[in-house]
């Protein structure tokens, strides 16, 4: 049985305790064990984001850098969490191979689609950082490039909340979750909990974007045995 190809996106957020923000690594180590247990039947790419570090959108703030600057300096964010989680996979034994965008022998080996093709022929969980070594472009919309690149049959994204909703649950009670949901229904309300260019991208391929809640326990061992978990970006919400 051929092993299904997921391209996990994961938040820098996993490395942040929740009410202190300060790192930890207790919530990666139990990623690490479901990737584990997980790997008979499934093969894993992960897209980590460096939000935990600094967002180029958001965290410019008071140091008015350039757009173009401040997103670069979010890159390099992806970049160390990538390090880091590698190394929590080594000691978990996991087999995995660290490919950045950006060329930076420390940082791992250079992501092109030969160095892609080769960590999946040697049967190796990919983590790609760096995002697409291109500002303005989201580590979504790379996740989702990433996706095509190794041939994935659909993007996890892994949120904070389990699945897609009318509008930001953590702010509006009255949210409704939507368990299937069309790329353009997405574009239409325009609903923010992923870049619209990643939707777009999506939608051109036809790959299928899963959202639910990682933070839930066993979040990926229950979202791979139970496909109701969570919400479907798809074709047609019908």
């Amino acid at each position: 049985m051929s092993k299904k190809i997921i391209l996990l996106k994961l938040t820098g957020t996993i490395f942040s305790e929740g009410r202190t923000h300060a790192f930890t690594r207790s919530f990666a180590d139990t990623l690490a064990e479901q990737i584990e247990q997980l790997s008979a039947t499934h093969h894993f790419g992960i897209v980590v984001g460096g939000g935990d570090f600094f967002r180029g959108a958001e965290s410019n703030g008071s140091l008015k850098l350039r757009p173009s600057i401040a997103h670069s300096v979010g890159m390099f964010g992806t970049i160390m969490n990538g390090i880091m989680l590698y190394d929590i996979f080594r000691s978990h034994n996991i087999a995995t191979k660290v490919l950045c965008a950006l060329p930076c022998a420390a940082a791992g080996t250079y992501a092109s689609q030969e160095a892609i093709d080769e960590a999946l022929s040697n049967n190796k969980t990919i983590i790609f950082s760096g995002g697409t070594a291109n500002p303005y472009v989201s580590t979504d919309t790379g996740a989702i490039m990433r996706a095509l690149q190794i041939n994935a049959m659909q993007v996890w994204k892994a949120s904070s909340v389990d699945g897609v909703f009318s509008c930001d649950p953590h702010k509006d009670h009255s949210a409704c979750k939507i368990p299937i949901i069309s790329y353009q229904e997405v574009l239409d309300r325009q609903l923010t909990f992923i870049d619209q260019t990643a939707i777009i991208l999506a939608r051109q391929h036809h790959m299928p974007i899963r959202v639910f809640d990682i933070f839930k326990p066993k979040a990926l061992i229950n979202a791979a045995a139970d496909d109701s978990i969570g919400s479907i970006i798809q074709e047609k919400s019908s």
